[in-house]
């Protein structure tokens, strides 16, 4: 059986999108994924969850960017945060009471053995609303949404004419 082998690069939208501005992640998913479409080296998907799901997402890829929604309530909603792998304090979905948080993921990814990325980027923006149902972002947020969309780009050094 010949399996197909999976793209280098990931981005990963983290958040729910029936809970307002946690839903930030998978909207900004969402548009990077259909600006991408063609680009075959680049795979974009959503995920509700991080821990154990998010291990075998990164698993044998090279470069990742994460996007998710983040409450640190010090800000103002729509700021927007650029973090390495060891500061992602404020993360909805990275930290966890219920799964295995961000860095003990990729620890465990790697005592296991597995081929780990070397470059990983995670985006936060400063949500508004994020504990109440509605399938509705903040109006003010989506400035950061197309912002952060922008740069996740760049990371990829993706030369693609994005227009908010």
């Amino acid at each position: 059986m010949n399996k197909k082998k999976r793209p280098s690069h990931v981005v990963i939208g983290l958040g729910n999108e029936i809970m307002g501005d946690d839903g930030l992640g998978i909207v900004a998913a969402k548009k990077i994924g259909r600006l991408l479409k063609d680009v075959s080296e680049v795979e974009v998907i959503s995920l509700p969850w991080a821990g154990f799901y998010l291990l075998d997402e990164l698993i044998a890829r090279k470069k990742v960017a994460i996007v998710d929604c983040f409450q640190t309530l010090k800000n103002p909603p729509g700021t927007i945060f650029r973090l390495d792998e060891k500061d992602f304090r404020g993360s909805v979905r990275l930290n966890s009471f219920h799964d295995i948080d961000y860095l003990t993921v990729l620890e465990l990814g790697r005592r296991l053995g597995h081929e780990m990325p070397s470059k990983i980027s995670i985006w936060g923006i400063e949500g508004e609303i994020v504990n109440e149902f509605s399938e509705e972002i903040s109006p003010g947020l989506y400035v950061s949404i197309d912002q952060v969309v922008q740069e996740v780009l760049e990371f990829f050094d993706l030369e693609i004419i994005f227009e908010a």
